[in-house]
């Protein structure tokens, strides 16, 4: 493998001065054979951090010697895996000082790391940082500086976010190269990067370290630069030290024909103090040889060997002269205790004798084919072979094994002695029982056999189980069928439910059991009729999440109503969305949302210039006529903002200087007129239409609502006739500024106690319904507008994703053959059909009503 040697030179530039080293550099080289850094490489470091962070220098000191001391101390042959475990490790050591450390007081540290072995540049980096390798021809920059491209758009080169110490974790970028004679690299601070351009990096590159330097010097100082540094790497041809060697051997020729008159003169002149010329200084003792890159000295055999000895011949072994003499006199010889191998008293039923192989030293051909010593690289580390001997190992082991195995055929044995036959009643060793298979056998099918009826008779009894919770539950509706009265019914529900939650709760009624599952379900509908019948309730089939603002909640949704006839198409663009207002105290917004879903977008928005006004806090929307309008609160009052082709235009309401809001302000559209309720107390206040600079008209009778107690009205809403809300769900009807009725709720269970904001359908007092929303109890509720009878109250399902914990506004679109429900609840829109009206208590024969009229 050719040799390489590798220069590095530094330029260090700290508060505009030049120096020799930086402690942000580090360069670990090794010192001997044995050094680590000869098998895992030589490591050249350069990390940064931020020069204004407190403890930057130490940071970057910490990070460098964890770095260095993980690198060696890892045991994987992989450098890139030992980089990674340095970075982490690194990493991790700059986290936990900075977790202890305030905000303001804690450093993150750009680095660079490369490591060159066998030929080969790794480079490991963690940004910010800044490295240029010249490989096979190519300059290449890492990463791509923008300065090198205009185009380029990267902020990688001064993102912080991801380096050591901001995170736990910690993805480090690593590339590999190689790096040949007369290739080079450069390590420099992120600072430095935007002087160097393409053509400026070659010229570094290609020049001799101390003119690369000077450069490195001169682009500093022209830029302002009082703080800098770089590292530089070039790569020659030949070991480090050949050069010294060759001109010291040079020196030593050329000094040797000066003889005594040289050294007389050299003697002279070092007496007299004069300058010693450097061909008249004393040789340097020769370089010893690198014991891990030359053999050793092999030892001198003679030419002519003393010649080996003959075998000896050692007869037969003593086995065979022991069976030899029993078989001539098998009467005469005794069966005496010193007669018997040991063998034959440890209960064997066969015996036979020693196996001592006879030591023949005439078995030349195995003496000749052994070897001295094995070869060289079976001893050494795989990790110091080069690929060539990796790459022959394998076949070398595989030709050791076939001549092994060749050796041993050829070796002759000889024949194992006869075995002795033994005595009977001669052991003394206790024999063991044979092991009980069969009853072992027998066992394992018997408990096998228990268990596995046991399982049947445990899924038996869950099935009988099951099917009296079925009974129970189908004769428990069937009571509820029969109730003479609702309260006989409501306790019967209560029964019925019990049964169902017990159900629901058995482990056979799952969906891997279809028949038991099939009935659990129409048992559930069962029980959702009947709930329906006596107490109203229904469900929403399936509720859709339009829209969903993760950081806020709103306060109120705007459905535009169906425009016939329109072909603007700035209104038909309108009419694509949704319009919902947030319940942000500080900054409300009003939003659009397609109708089909999607991200809730910013219509409008607090400071965004409108006209000659700034938008302030948004109170109100509302649809009118053909487009959505808001009503913000500012210092000098309320501003009304329409829309006029595709930009905001405002309107002072007037006299809204004076108003005096207590929590909400409520406003209505109605014929063009805005209606506000909540400016002044216990007042509705209209401004007509085209005229909302004006003063506005009270529009009650004062004489005609002083008896009435509109203190716990909490919502408004106008279709010809003024309906107010209270919050026990009675609704208030005034007409040309008069009370003309009361509309009470029925009687339902739960009773109606706190509901919040309602909506009205139809387009007179007697079509049409009010939609009530009641939060507490997570529901809305459907009324008649003029009996005051509840058609039905309306919930979503137990088991649903769904929670209607926080209702702050809904809106119904009645256009459709079964109308639509869109809700504010916290931060979500969702859409739902209104389920068909369930059956009245005992008319379960008759067909189901069906769904309200759309409005005209």
């Amino acid at each position: 493998m050719e040799r390489l040697a590798t220069r590095a030179s530094q330029f260090v530039l700290v508060g505009g001065i030049s120096q020799q080293k930086s402690d942000l550099i580090t360069i670990v080289e090794p010192g001997s054979a044995a050094a680590p850094e000869v098998r895992k490489g030589q490591l050249y470091l350069v990390v940064e951090a931020d020069a204004d962070a407190p403890g930057a220098v130490v940071a970057c000191q910490l990070a460098a010697q964890v770095f260095r001391r993980v690198f060696y101390a890892d045991q994987s042959f992989s450098a890139t895996a030992a980089l990674r475990a340095a970075v982490r490790a690194a990493n991790k050591a700059l986290y936990e000082q900075n977790f202890n450390r305030a905000a303001h007081e804690r450093a993150n540290v750009g680095l660079t790391g490369a490591v060159l072995r066998e030929g080969a540049l790794y480079v490991v980096q963690v940004q910010p940082a800044q490295a240029y390798v010249l490989s096979e021809g190519r300059l290449r920059a890492l990463p791509a500086h923008p300065s090198w491209d205009p185009a380029h758009v990267s902020v990688a080169p001064f993102d912080r976010a991801g380096a050591l110490g901001a995170s736990l974790f910690v993805e480090p970028e690593l590339y590999r190269c190689p790096l040949r004679p007369g290739e080079a690299a450069l390590i420099c601070a992120s600072s430095l990067a935007p002087l160097l351009g393409r053509a400026e990096v070659e010229t570094l590159l290609r020049h001799d370290p101390p003119a690369a330097t000077a450069r490195l010097q001169e682009l500093a100082t022209a830029a302002g630069l009082s703080d800098a540094y770089a590292l530089l790497l070039q790569v020659a041809a030949g070991r480090p030290g050949v050069a010294s060697r060759a001109s010291t051997a040079t020196t030593r020729t050329a000094r040797a024909p000066d003889g005594w008159l040289g050294g007389l003169k050299r003697r002279t002149t070092a007496m007299l103090g004069g300058r010693q010329h450097p061909h008249d200084r004393p040789p340097r003792p020769a370089p010893t040889a690198d014991p891990l890159h030359t053999l050793p000295e092999q030892p001198s055999f003679s030419p002519m060997p003393v010649p080996r000895p003959g075998p000896l011949e050692l007869g037969e072994s003593l086995g065979e002269h022991y069976e030899r003499q029993r078989r001539a006199q098998p009467d005469r010889a005794p069966l005496r205790r010193e007669n018997l191998p040991p063998s034959a008293f440890l209960g064997e039923q066969s015996f036979s004798g020693a196996t001592t192989r006879r030591i023949d030293l005439s078995d030349t051909a195995a003496v000749s084919q052994g070897r001295p010593y094995q070869p060289r690289f079976t001893h050494r580390p795989l990790a110091d072979m080069t690929w060539s001997e990796r790459l022959a190992l394998p076949f070398q082991r595989l030709r050791l094994a076939v001549e092994e195995r060749l050796q041993r055929r050829g070796t002759r044995r000889p024949p194992p002695p006869r075995p002795i036959p033994r005595g009977q009643g001669l052991s003394y060793r206790r024999v063991r029982p044979p092991f009980p298979w069969a009853l072992l056998t027998g066992l394992v099918l018997v408990v096998t056999a228990l268990v596995f009826y046991g399982m049947s008779l445990s899924r038996q009894n869950d099935q009988q189980l099951v099917m009296e919770y079925f009974a129970a539950a189908d004769e428990r509706l069937d009571r509820v069928r029969a109730a003479a009265d609702e309260p006989a019914a409501v306790a019967a529900l209560d029964l019925a439910r019990q049964a169902i939650d017990q159900l629901q709760a058995s482990p056979g009624v799952t969906t891997t059991n279809p028949p038991l599952w099939l009935r659990y379900q129409e048992l559930q509908r069962e029980y959702e009729r009947a709930l329906a019948a006596v107490q109203r309730l229904t469900f929403f089939e399936e509720p859709v999440v339009l829209a969903e603002l993760p950081s806020g909640r709103f306060a109120d949704v705007v459905v535009p109503p169906p425009l016939g006839s329109i072909t603007d198409t700035t209104v038909l663009e309108g009419l694509r969305y949704l319009y919902a207002l947030d319940a942000d105290p500080r900054s409300p917004r009003l939003y659009r949302i397609p109708r089909d879903g999607g991200a809730p977008l910013p219509y409008l928005s607090p400071g965004q210039p409108a006209g000659s006004a700034i938008v302030g806090p948004l109170r109100a929307a509302v649809w009118r006529i053909d487009q959505v309008v808001a009503v913000d609160q500012a210092q000098g009052g309320f501003g009304y903002y329409f829309r006029a082709g595709n930009t905001w235009n405002y309107s002072k309401l007037g006299a809204s200087e004076i108003w005096t809001p207590r929590d909400r302000i409520d406003i209505e559209e109605y014929g063009g007129n805005l209606y506000v309720w909540g400016a002044q107390p216990n007042e509705v206040l209209r401004y007509r239409s085209g005229s909302y600079g004006d003063t506005p008209d009270y529009w009650f009778d004062p004489a005609s609502i002083a008896e009435l107690d509109l203190s716990t009205v909490v919502d408004m809403s106008v279709d010809g006739s003024i309906y107010l809300l209270r919050s026990n769900g009675t609704v208030l009807v005034f007409s040309q500024g008069q009370p003309v009725g009361e509309i009470v709720p029925e009687a339902i269970t739960p009773p109606i106690t706190s509901v919040t904001r309602f909506f009205v359908t139809g387009d007179s007092p007697e079509n049409g319904y009010f939609f009530l929303l009641d939060s507490l109890g997570e529901r809305i509720v459907q009324m008649e507008k003029l009996s005051g009878r509840i058609v039905q109250q309306i919930k979503v399902r137990p088991d649903g994703p769904l929670r209607l914990a926080e209702l702050a506004g809904i809106a119904v679109d009645a256009s459709e053959a079964r109308p639509i429900l869109y809700l504010a609840n916290a931060g979500q829109i969702v859409r739902a059909e209104l389920p068909p009206p369930p059956r009245p208590f005992r008319e379960a024969d008759s067909p189901p009503a069906p769904s309200p009229a759309p409005a005209p």
